[in-house]
């Protein structure tokens, strides 16, 4: 629907960009189907001119009732926090909001959003993101200066993780399944949820 309305304007993805304060890489990724945060999609429905609910019915497919999270983190500057996960973390910064003080950062399908609100709790976040190949993010990001704990292992709980934090304190998990996860939950101390 983006792409057919903004087509229908007469205007290019960098224009649509401009328009909107997002990156172009961000409307080339919403485009083609990724789905999109909604702070995106509010500078997006704001230079269309209509109203959000339209595009948040667009941005998705399928039969599924929950169609993901987005974690907000707290931080204690917006800027230096996208700063750290655009140089360190190799995602891609969505936007940045001043009032209020609030950015979106983005890599392949995950979304991250944080704010100043509540500053004071800075450090306290945790998200844990899903990746295909968690070795391979290690590895990644071993050879820059990120702040880890602990050490990359298969869990008992059926995934391999590693975890480190940035430059506020959150903690970000990255995982990946392993293939014996549903063995591991079963020999594990796992509550069975009732029939």
């Amino acid at each position: 629907m983006i792409k057919n309305i903004r087509i229908s304007k007469g205007w290019s993805q960098e224009q649509l960009a401009q328009f909107s304060g997002l990156s172009v890489r961000t409307i080339q990724r919403i485009e083609r189907g990724h789905n999109a945060g909604l702070e995106s999609l509010k500078c997006i429905a704001a230079v269309f001119e209509m109203d959000i609910s339209n595009l948040q019915k667009d941005n998705f497919s399928g039969d599924e009732l929950f169609l993901g999270a987005n974690p907000i983190l707290p931080v204690r500057s917006v800027h230096e926090t996208a700063k750290f996960y655009a140089e360190k973390l190799a995602f891609e910064i969505e936007g940045i909001w001043k009032t209020p003080p609030y950015a979106v950062v983005a890599r392949d399908k995950t979304i991250i959003e944080f704010g100043e609100g509540r500053k004071n709790f800075a450090g306290t976040g945790v998200c844990v993101i899903f990746v295909s190949d968690v070795d391979s993010v290690h590895k990644e990001y071993s050879a820059k200066d990120i702040e880890f704990v602990g050490n990359i292992a298969d869990r008992d709980y059926g995934s391999r993780d590693f975890r480190i934090r940035d430059n506020n304190g959150n903690m970000l998990i990255f995982s990946s399944p392993l293939i014996n996860q549903k063995e591991l939950l079963k020999v594990g101390n796992m509550v069975k949820r009732k029939e």
